[in-house]
C-alpha cells in the first residue's frame, strides 16, 4: 500500500507528498478529522515513505523498511495509545518519548511517534510535551491523531503543522464494504450513509448486531410495548455484549503477556485491562445512541421532504413513510440528555430504562 492508496483524501495526501519530496519535515503534525478516515493509516505510509530508498515521494510497500513498519516492528517508529484507568496519556509517557527522542535513529533516517487520541493527553502532560515541540530534536517527528484538535493546548496546536481529514463519500464507504463484506448492495448503501463517512464505523455496523437491534427497540416502541421491558431486553443484551469485550481483551492480554512479572505489574496490567474494558463499552453505548439519533432524524427529515435520498437509513423508508413523527424533537432531545449522562457514568440501565420512557409514543 502507499499513501496513493488512500481513498477520498487528495488534499491531505497531496500535502503531505509535496513534505517528503521538499525534505522539509515538520518535527510536529497534527492530523485531525473524523474517526475511520484514513489518520492513522496515512501516518504510516507518510513514516513508510520518509524511510523508503526505493520512492521519492511515496513507499514502495515492498522493502525490508517498509515491511517492518507496516507490522509494527520497527525500532524508530513508535505508536502511543491512552492508557491506565482514565485512559489518558499523562506525563510519564511524554517524558518516555522526550527520552527515546533525544536519540538518533537507530535504523532508519526518521525516529517517528503516533501519538492515537492525543486529545487525551493530560493538561500538565500537553505542558510537558510542548517543551519538547518547542525545541524538537532533529531528525525526529511527533504525528499526533485526534478527532477533536480543540481540546489540544493553543500552544500545542501553533506549533503543529495541521492537516485536515475530511469524511468519505458514501460511494466509497459502499465500494469498500461490498470489496470486503458479503452483503447486499441495498444494505451496504444504507451502512454507507449511517456511517458518516467514517469507513471503522461502517465496518463495525457489519459485524455487529448493533443496527438491527436499535431497528428492532423503535419498531416495539412504536408498536406501544411496555418501554420497561424493552429496556430490560437491551440492557441484557448489552450485558451479554460487555461479557464478550471482557473475554475478547483478557484473551488479548494474555495471548502477547508476561509469564513472569511482580505483583505490582499485575496489579498495573489489571487497571489497564479494566480501563480498556469500560472504554470499549462506553464508545459500544455511544454507538447506540448515535444510531438511535440518526433514526429519529430520518423520521424528521422524511416527514419533511418525503425524500429518501435525504435520509440515511435508506432500507427502511418503508417505516419512516408509517412512523409517528409526534414529539419527535422532545426524542431527540432525551437522546441529548443520555449522551450526557453516559459521559458523567451513570447508571446504564436507568439511563436507557428512561430513555425507553421517553421515546415510546
Amino acid at each position: 500500500m502507499s499513501l496513493l492508496d488512500i481513498r477520498d483524501q487528495a488534499i491531505p495526501i497531496r500535502f503531505l507528498q509535496n513534505i517528503i519530496r521538499s525534505g522539509r519535515v515538520p518535527n510536529g503534525m497534527l492530523f485531525h478529522g473524523p474517526n475511520g478516515v484514513g489518520k492513522a493509516l496515512a501516518a504510516r505510509e507518510m513514516i513508510k515513505a520518509l524511510n523508503c530508498k526505493e520512492h521519492e515521494a511515496d513507499c514502495c510497500g515492498e522493502c525490508l523498511t517498509c515491511r517492518k513498519i507496516e507490522h509494527g516492528t520497527h525500532p524508530d517508529v513508535k505508536e502511543i495509545s491512552p492508557s491506565g484507568k482514565a485512559r489518558n496519556i499523562g506525563v510519564d509517557v511524554v517524558d518516555f518519548m522526550n527520552e527515546l527522542s533525544m536519540y538518533r535513529p537507530f535504523e532508519g533516517d526518521w525516529r517517528v511517534f503516533i501519538v492515537h487520541d492525543v486529545d487525551r493527553m493530560r493538561p500538565d502532560a500537553q505542558n510537558h510535551f510542548l517543551k519538547t515541540l518547542e525545541e524538537p530534536p532533529s531528525k525526529t517527528a511527533f504525528i499526533l491523531l485526534t478527532e477533536a484538535p480543540r481540546r489540544l493546548l493553543p500552544t500545542i496546536r501553533s506549533r503543529c503543522q495541521q492537516v485536515r481529514f475530511g469524511a468519505l463519500r458514501p460511494e466509497t464507504v459502499q465500494e469498500l464494504l461490498l470489496r470486503d463484506r458479503d452483503i447486499p448492495a441495498p444494505v451496504a448503501e444504507a451502512l454507507a450513509a449511517v456511517s458518516q463517512g467514517q469507513m471503522s464505523r461502517a465496518l463495525d455496523l457489519v459485524d455487529s448486531e448493533k443496527r438491527n437491534l436499535v431497528l428492532d427497540v423503535t419498531l416495539r416502541l412504536a408498536e406501544g410495548e411496555d418501554p420497561l421491558t424493552v429496556s430490560e431486553v437491551f440492557v441484557t443484551h448489552m450485558k451479554a455484549e460487555g461479557d464478550n469485550i471482557k473475554a475478547s481483551v483478557k484473551a488479548d492480554l494474555e495471548q502477547g503477556g508476561a509469564q513472569d512479572v511482580s505483583k505490582e505489574e499485575r496489579e498495573e496490567s489489571k487497571n489497564e485491562q479494566m480501563a480498556l474494558i469500560e472504554a470499549l463499552i462506553r464508545r459500544d453505548l455511544m454507538e447506540y445512541l448515535y444510531l438511535l439519533e440518526t433514526w429519529y432524524r430520518d423520521v424528521l427529515v422524511y416527514t419533511a421532504t418525503q425524500d429518501e435520498r435525504q435520509v440515511l437509513n435508506r432500507d427502511q423508508v418503508d417505516r419512516l413513510a408509517t412512523y409517528d413523527q409526534r414529539d419527535v424533537a422532545s426524542k431527540l432531545g432525551a437522546i441529548e440528555k443520555a449522551w450526557v449522562y453516559i459521559e458523567r457514568n451513570l447508571n446504564v440501565d436507568r439511563v436507557f430504562r428512561d430513555l425507553f420512557f421517553a421515546l415510546a409514543p
